[in-house]
C-alpha cells in the first residue's frame, strides 16, 4: 500500500483550525487568522452625533471621493489619499463593504478609507468599514475569478494574493480584521442585509463558529443567503429577494422581527444597486437610495464605473438627531431628500442618484 493512500483519509485534518480562545489559525490551503475578542464580528457604537452610511465603491476612487465631498464628509478633492481633509467633526461614517473589484483603483480606495479612519479619529469622529462579499470571497479564495481585478492590482503592486489572503502584512491584516456588521444606536449596517432573525450575540457566535471550521469560506459569510451574499432579486431564496423569505413571510412582518431580534429599529444594506420588487407590486428602481417601511434602507446606487449599465455617481445616507431622527439621502450630484423621519414615517421613499 502506498503511503499517500494511508495518509489520504487524514488530509482534511490538515486544513482544520487550531483555536485557542478567540484566536484561530488555519493551515495548508488557508492561513487566515483573526482575534475575535479584539476585532468582533459586530462592532457596537452609541453616539449623539450624525451617522453617515455609504455603499459599494467597487474600486472607483474618483466616484467615492465625489460622494464624500457631496455629503460634506471631506473638504475638496485630495491630490492623494493621504491628503484628505475631514470636515465631519465627531460624526460616525459607516462604509458597507465592497471596496474592491470591478474598477481599477481598489488599493487607492483602501488607502483613502484607511486615511479617513486616521483623520476622523483625530477629530473625535469614527469611520467604520464593514466587510463586503468581494472582500470575503477574496479571503476565502484569492485566486477566484470574481476577484480577478483586485488580484491583478496586487500583482502589479508586487504583492502576492495568497499572502494577503493569509492576513500577512498591513493590507492583509486590514482586510482580515474588517467587522462583518456594525450597530450604531438603533441602526444596524451590513453588506447584504440578511441577519436570519438572529440577535447580535447569536449572529456573532455563528460567524465565529463558522470561521473556526472553514475560515472566510464559511457559509455564514459566503453562503448564498448569508449576511454578505443574500440577494434582492431572482437569485434570492425561491427566486425572490431575501426579505420575502421565499414567499413564505410578509416582508414587513419579517423585517420587523429581524430588527427586533437585533435590538434595533432599522436595517441598512449595500450590495445591490438594481431593481427590487415587493410582493405588493412596489418597486425600488435601479440606482435609487431607497427605504421601505422605515425598516429597510438600500444605499448601493452602483457608483462604480465598473458596474455595467450604471449611470450613478453614488450617494450617502445621513442620519441626524437622536430623538427626532431623520434619514436624508444625499446624491453626489447635489440632490437631497429626506427618506424617513421619526415624526412622519412614510412606508416608502426614494431618491434617484443617477447622473
Amino acid at each position: 500500500m502506498k503511503l499517500n493512500s494511508v495518509l489520504k483519509p487524514f488530509a482534511s485534518a490538515l486544513i482544520l483550525a487550531f483555536c485557542s480562545g478567540a484566536y484561530c489559525v488555519f493551515g495548508d490551503t488557508t492561513k487566515a487568522t483573526r482575534d475575535w475578542s479584539k476585532h468582533p464580528a459586530v462592532v457596537e457604537v452609541d453616539t449623539s452625533e450624525d451617522i453617515f452610511a455609504i455603499g459599494d465603491a467597487h474600486a472607483d476612487y474618483d466616484r467615492l471621493v465625489g460622494v464624500l465631498v457631496g455629503a460634506k464628509i471631506i473638504d475638496g478633492v485630495p491630490k492623494k489619499p493621504d491628503q484628505v481633509n475631514w470636515i465631519a467633526g465627531r460624526s460616525v461614517v459607516v462604509i458597507t463593504g465592497d471596496l474592491i473589484d470591478k474598477w481599477h483603483d481598489s488599493l487607492k480606495v483602501i488607502a483613502l478609507v484607511r486615511e479617513l479612519q486616521k483623520v476622523a479619529a483625530a477629530e473625535g469622529g469614527q469611520v467604520i468599514v464593514t466587510m463586503g462579499n468581494h472582500e470575503a470571497e477574496f479571503l476565502a479564495d484569492p485566486h477566484g475569478s470574481k476577484t480577478k481585478e483586485f488580484g491583478d492590482e496586487l500583482k502589479k503592486a508586487g504583492l502576492k494574493r495568497q499572502s494577503v489572503a493569509n492576513c500577512e502584512g498591513d493590507l492583509g491584516r486590514f482586510l482580515c480584521d474588517l467587522p462583518i456588521a456594525v450597530r450604531v444606536n438603533d441602526w444596524f449596517f451590513c453588506h447584504a442585509g440578511n441577519t436570519s432573525n438572529q440577535s447580535i450575540k447569536a449572529l456573532s457566535a455563528a460567524i465565529e463558529a463558522g470561521f473556526a471550521q472553514k475560515g472566510f469560506a464559511t457559509k455564514e459569510l459566503v453562503g448564498d443567503n448569508s449576511i454578505l451574499e443574500a440577494r434582492l432579486n431572482s437569485k434570492g431564496p425561491r427566486g425572490l429577494p431575501w426579505f420575502d423569505n421565499g414567499g413564505q413571510t410578509d416582508p414587513q412582518k419579517l423585517l420587523t422581527g429581524y430588527v427586533a431580534a437585533l435590538g434595533v429599529r432599522h436595517l441598512v444594506q449595500g450590495h445591490q444597486p438594481g431593481k427590487v420588487k415587493f410582493p405588493d407590486g412596489t418597486k425600488r428602481n435601479q440606482e435609487d437610495m431607497f427605504q421601505r417601511y422605515g425598516l429597510l434602507f438600500l444605499i448601493d446606487t452602483g457608483m462604480s464605473r465598473g458596474i455595467e449599465g450604471s449611470k450613478s455617481r453614488g450617494g450617502a445616507l445621513r442620519i441626524t438627531g437622536k430623538d427626532n431622527q431623520k434619514a436624508v439621502a444625499i446624491c453626489a450630484n447635489g440632490d437631497q431628500k429626506t427618506l424617513w423621519d421619526s415624526s412622519n414615517n412614510p412606508g416608502l421613499n426614494a431618491l434617484h442618484c443617477g447622473q
